[in-house]
């Protein structure tokens, strides 16, 4: 795997409306929380667009993205126009948020969604704790709400370790997103039995 990007940043927003700013963008409510939590940034349609680690602080709200793929800093400025809310950005190391990382999530199950191609994805298919369906509007909200009430979600993202004899040609291509070391991450049906589906590909569901 080639990552496209390498790009970690360090967002940082001031102001009395920042909360306010945030909360109306965010996939999370953010008036759940008083330190850290994870949270999407999402398309109109429902796609991830960028994944962002919220840190709550006294005066401000630091925002991480581990690789900004399309530029979250201009992204956001398009909100504080008409606000009291200002935006800074630094870069972060890029030995902090690399290809290592990246793979040492994925021993954990983990996967960043900033290092696969952006708006390809729906939230509920990785990380689906990281949208409150309760919270009032955010960008992406009535496609993701829909799935959620009409239970339409047909598909859902999983991490495997490929063993020794698997052999990457007998998947569906249209399954694979990323193969990479020693695993594979494959966006499946959700009635697909996992199972079954290791034994028949020799995988191994982290």
């Amino acid at each position: 795997m080639k990552l496209k990007t390498l790009n970690p940043i360090k967002i940082f927003l001031e102001g009395e409306d920042k909360e306010e700013l945030l909360q109306s963008i965010i996939s999370n409510d953010l008036s759940k929380y008083n330190s850290n939590f994870y949270s999407y940034i999402l398309t109109p349609q429902g796609k991830i667009l960028f994944e962002i680690q919220v840190i709550l602080k006294n005066n401000f709200i630091e925002i991480i993205c581990t690789n900004d793929q399309a530029d979250l800093f201009s992204f956001l400025n398009k909100f504080v126009k008409l606000s009291e809310v200002q935006v800074k950005k630094i870069h972060i190391e890029q030995s902090h948020y690399n290809f290592e990382y990246f793979t040492e999530s994925l021993k954990k199950g983990r996967i960043d969604t900033n290092f696969i191609e952006h708006s390809t994805l729906l939230p509920s298919e990785v990380h689906d704790e990281y949208i409150d369906y309760n919270k009032g509007c955010f960008i992406g909200q009535e496609v993701v709400s829909r799935i959620k009430h009409r239970n339409l979600k047909k598909k859902k993202v999983l991490v495997f370790n490929k063993n020794n004899d698997f052999e990457l040609e007998r998947l569906d291509n249209s399954q694979i997103i990323l193969d990479i070391n020693s695993f594979v991450i494959l966006r499946i049906p959700t009635v697909t039995n996992v199972f079954e589906l290791e034994k028949n590909y020799k995988l191994t569901k982290i």
